[in-house]
């Protein structure tokens, strides 16, 4: 078996080596290189955006730059999920008007305590962005909130007030409505589900290199470009997408492993077709059964069936660089289905429940002090920024607030690399596109029709750099929210520098007291976040092993629940921190960059164990024990504790404890195939007995495999 860290892309290798002018112009091309469908998702993001800015311009909407940001927000993972996405965003709407209005009518009338009420009011926009589930409704509410409360804050009749604020959120409704409408008509000319594809398409170049391979042919260029490209940018798009779909959580939990292995697969695949190959004799024969199974993997997603694939690996040697690793890890993904077929049988939806009852909130949003501590941040980092236009009597950079609040939308990253896209995004958007083109270009402008080809041009720039991997997909929200600032909030060619001068302080004001509430205490590290959330979700996956232990149902549910959330949420924080390693730079980036090399191939593997342990929990949740003999249950129980057992001694190697790795599975497992014997008289205890045997040997081997490359593992538990 392939060591753990060679799964890493190819701009890992040479990110520690290059200086930082060549890296930044490497990491440029690479995460700029153009990819299937790219092209089809900024041409609607451009045109979406387009459409609502000529609108705004014609009806004089006030607010109506927001109206267009839209078009980078609003969820595309399919047609239907995006009209609910639209329609999620329009209730929203009238939640944050009806919360504005009435906080008005209790404190507009009095200036003393319209600070507070200011600060109240962004405590909430905050708390709602950390604790809603519904990421659409979090953003509409927000964004009416900043753009309207300010309004309430300057002098005016209560009446221009009202109505000013109905304004706001009109321009997001035509904003989001708009994109809506492309989308359906994009549906209709390419009617495929985007996540679906972008698996395909990824494996697809797989397939071809290993059946390049089977040929015995050099490595076709093309082929090359490909995965390099899907190298570069990564499965974060796929994510995404998959974290904004309505499907059940069992079955996005599976998806989300495929993502990953599948992401996986393509890193390996690069860095193979990297190397120089010669053919053993046993090579032929693996690549040919290889590359069929890659192509009934495809097939079987493409269908929405279980894949079912026995490769029959030879980890052998191999001419081919890290043929055996592309093997296993090709033979991981039928695996992350495990069981579902019988827990559908059972119940299929039971531990979904209460998330998809529990309304507006996260299970945990009124009991995780975290949410509070984000929400009491970025609530004063708005009220510092309302403090220092108000004391400087400077209304002009009010757009402070506003980027706050889109500021708190991106959750990837550390400090370093948020702080790098948003100040780099602002200055691109704000001070060399924005202030550009009203110096150079503007004037000589007068008409929608020339105005319009302008703003298509750099909403094109910044739709690219948003459909980058999420190194720099933020970096292109930016870029957009700074020149929509500049340019869409008026609605006539403004000569005074001053506007854009102001507009540009705001954001960089707002840019600072985010620093300053989240960031400038503490030297965070995402190398550290990384390695600390996967060693939780070692440490979380023991404890679900050992559910439902001795509580009630009721209570062992929602146990089960709250782990089964807290260990996604952990597996999505590692990927994010893995995306922001390559970004941070000082003496110790090397050593975090092995890290992250290393938790990145262990991924995989450790998802592959989570999903076969909720397969496994059919038989402790939903009765199947009851047809299981007593020894049966005794050996399984010994395994489900020794499998957790197993789990927190990596979580402790990982930690940095001396600890002896001690696997002690084999004998459990031995015991529940030799009861299958005393169940063969017993057609249901025979059945029960026997799933739960397929499933922990699963486990067994996920398992072992894992502690192997983790006992044997260089990984360093120390951080400049």
């Amino acid at each position: 078996m392939a060591k753990a860290g060679v799964a890493t892309p190819a701009i890992d290798a040479t990110s520690d080596s290059l200086g930082f002018f060549p890296w930044i112009q490497s990491f440029l091309k690479e995460e700029l290189a153009p990819y299937p469908g790219r092209g089809v998702m900024v041409a609607r993001m451009v045109i979406a955006a387009v459409i609502t800015m000529v609108l705004v311009m014609m009806f004089r909407i006030p607010g109506g730059y927001e109206g267009a940001l839209y078009a980078f927000m609003v969820a595309r993972d399919d047609f239907r999920s995006t009209l609910k996405s639209g329609i999620s965003v329009a209730v929203s709407y009238t939640i944050g008007v009806t919360f504005v209005i009435t906080g008005a009518a209790l404190f507009a009338s009095y200036p003393s305590a319209r600070f507070l009420w200011f600060a109240g009011s962004m405590f909430v926009v905050f708390f709602a962005f950390d604790t809603f589930q519904d990421f659409a409704v979090a953003v509409g509410f927000g964004i009416i909130m900043v753009l309207a409360l300010p309004i309430w804050q300057m002098p005016a009749t209560a009446e221009t007030r009202v109505e000013l604020t109905l304004w706001q959120a009109l321009a997001c409704v035509l904003g989001t409505l708009v994109t809506v409408l492309v989308e359906a008509v994009f549906r209709n000319l390419f009617p495929k589900d985007e996540l679906i594809q972008g698996v395909d398409d990824r494996l697809l170049a797989v397939q071809e290199l290993i059946e390049g391979y089977a040929e015995d042919q050099p490595i076709s260029e093309n082929v090359a470009n490909r995965l390099v490209n899907y190298t570069m940018v990564g499965v974060s798009g796929l994510r995404r997408r998959l974290a904004r779909s309505r499907y059940e959580r069992n079955y996005r939990d599976q998806l989300t492993a495929v993502v990953a292995l599948t992401g996986r697969l393509v890193d390996l695949g690069s860095s193979s077709a990297k190397h120089a190959h010669t053919l053993q004799d046993s090579d032929k024969e693996r690549l040919v059964s290889l590359a069929r199974g890659i192509e009934a993997v495809r097939k079987a997603l493409a269908e929405s069936k279980v894949p079912e694939l026995d490769l029959g690996l030879t980890l052998g040697p191999s001419g081919i660089p890290l043929l055996s690793e592309i093997e296993r890890t090709v033979s991981l993904i039928p695996k992350v289905f495990s069981g579902s077929e019988s827990i559908d049988a059972y119940f299929p939806s039971i531990l979904d429940q209460e998330e998809k009852t529990s309304g507006f909130f996260k299970n945990d949003a009124f009991q995780n002090p975290a949410h509070i501590s984000f929400a009491l941040r970025g609530c004063l980092a708005a009220t510092l920024c309302y403090f220092t236009y108000e004391i400087l009597n400077w209304r002009g950079i009010a757009t402070s607030v506003t980027t706050c609040m889109l500021t708190a939308l991106s959750n990837v990253g550390t400090s370093r690399q948020k702080q790098i896209l948003r100040i780099s995004g602002a200055v691109a958007g704000g001070l060399i596109l924005g202030i550009g083109s009203q110096v150079f270009i503007l004037p000589y402008i007068d008409s929608i029709a020339e105005f319009s080809l302008l703003f298509a041009a750099v909403t094109a720039i910044a739709a690219w750099c948003s459909t980058s991997s999420q190194r720099l997909s933020y970096f292109g929200l930016q870029i957009a929210n700074a020149y929509y600032l500049i340019t869409v909030s008026g609605f006539s060619f403004e000569p005074s520098l001053a506007t854009a001068r102001d507009r540009v302080v705001g954001i960089m004001l707002g840019l600072f007291m985010m620093w300053l509430a989240y960031h400038s205490t503490g030297n965070e590290s995402a190398a550290q976040h990384m390695v600390e959330a996967f060693s939780a979700n070692l440490r979380a996956i023991a404890e679900l092993a050992l559910q439902p232990g001795s509580e009630l149902p009721d209570e062992a549910m929602k146990r089960i629940r709250m782990l089964r959330s807290q260990i996604g949420n952990n597996f999505e924080k590692v990927r994010a921190q893995a995306d922001a390693v390559p970004l941070e730079f000082g003496a110790g980036r090397a050593q975090a960059m092995g890290n992250r090399a290393l938790i990145r191939s262990w991924l995989p593997q450790l998802q592959t164990i989570y999903l076969v342990e909720v397969a496994l929990m059919q038989h402790r949740v939903f009765g199947a024990e009851e047809h299981v003999l007593p020894r049966a249950q005794v050996a399984q129980l010994r395994f489900n504790e020794e499998c957790a057992s197993l789990l927190k001694q990596l979580a402790d190697r990982i930690d940095g404890k001396v600890v002896e790795i001690t696997p002690q599975l084999d004998a459990p497992l031995a015991q529940l195939s030799r009861s299958l014997e005393e169940a063969s008289l017993d057609h249901k205890g025979f059945v029960a007995a026997l799933g739960q045997e397929k499933l922990s040997t699963s486990i067994r081997d996920e398992l072992m495999g894992l502690a192997q490359e983790i006992g044997r593992s260089n990984l360093i538990r120390t951080f400049a």
